[in-house]
């Protein structure tokens, strides 16, 4: 058995996993009292939520071969070199995690966990060249060639979501103006909606998803559509230069599947006019483990 920690952008999330499935899992949203002091907070909660899950389960640490942390932001020799989000920067988790409990841990990019379990247990595993495109809080992603995920030497890499994609566009929290994240991220576009709606951004996304995306709305369609386009701009962007088989589409916009908006991004993509290559479009599929794809391919080690 492994133990998964994912840290996101609005929470964490610790589980225990046994060959890509999740036996139990406990979650803690990151208040603004969590974020005043991020660092010792995300080490307490971690350690907090582990305990819990051991004491329930009965579990022996002797059972546990390894735990992985999937973490947004820069990774490089299992140091949070940057979250931008979350305001981190240069941050030894795992010495912090150690001081508590002694097993192996690694650390990877969260985007990349998400990809390695769509690639082992999810909608991936047909393909050999595909993207993972994590839409979230952010935009971060892996690419796939010959059924192998592309690993720089550097640093994690990939930050699909800060290319740009208008010039000196709107600020990026990474300094650079543009960026695609700021355009087609979840919280990019569920922050436009609560503007042009005139209300306070704390819904959740099933609620906008079932009650706030209606076309009737001229303000709410323009919205729609303009997502839609930065979207499909950023998507055909990475197949002109990876030409890959699939593009998997992963985080919060895993759960759009039945919505218009997902609809209107196939059109996007499948008219030719969008792409270099006017060959059909790659499949565009949503993530199968959803937002728990983060979790268990923390548990993979690459």
């Amino acid at each position: 058995m492994r133990i998964g920690i994912d840290i996101g952008g609005s929470h964490i999330g610790v589980g225990l996993i046994n060959n890509g499935k999740i036996i139990k899992m406990e979650e803690r949203l990151l208040t603004r009292e969590y974020r005043a002091n991020i660092k010792e907070s995300v080490v307490n909660i971690i350690i907090e939520l582990l305990n819990k899950i051991i004491e329930e389960e009965k579990v022996n640490l002797h059972d546990i071969e390894f735990i992985g942390i999937a973490s947004p932001g820069t990774i490089s020799n299992n140091i949070i070199v940057q979250a931008t989000n979350l305001g981190l920067e240069n941050f030894d988790l795992i010495s912090e995690l150690q001081k508590y409990i002694n097993l192996p841990m690694q650390i990877k990019n969260d985007s990349k966990c998400a990809a390695l379990a769509e690639k082992y247990y999810g909608n991936m595993q047909q393909y050999d060249d595909c993207i993972f495109l994590c839409l979230g809080t952010g935009i971060g992603g892996a690419a796939f060639l010959n059924g192998e995920m592309l690993v720089p030497k550097r640093v994690s890499g990939f930050e699909f979501g800060h290319m740009v994609i208008n010039k000196g566009g709107r600020q990026c929290n990474c300094g650079k103006r543009g960026c695609f994240e700021t355009y087609a991220s979840i919280r990019a576009f569920k922050n436009k909606i609560a503007e042009v709606l005139d209300i306070d951004n704390d819904f959740s996304g099933e609620y906008m998803r079932e009650n706030l995306l209606d076309l009737n709305n001229i303000k709410v369609k323009e919205v729609v559509e303009q997502f839609v386009e930065d979207l499909s701009i950023g998507i055909c962007n990475l197949i002109d230069i990876f030409e890959p088989e699939a593009i998997i589409l992963g985080g919060s916009f895993s759960y759009y599947e039945n919505t218009i908006v997902y609809k209107m991004l196939l059109d996007k993509i499948e008219d030719p006019s969008s792409r270099f290559n006017k060959t059909k479009a790659p499949e565009i599929k949503v993530a199968k483990l959803k937002n728990n794809a983060g979790i268990v391919g923390a548990t993979i080690q690459i």
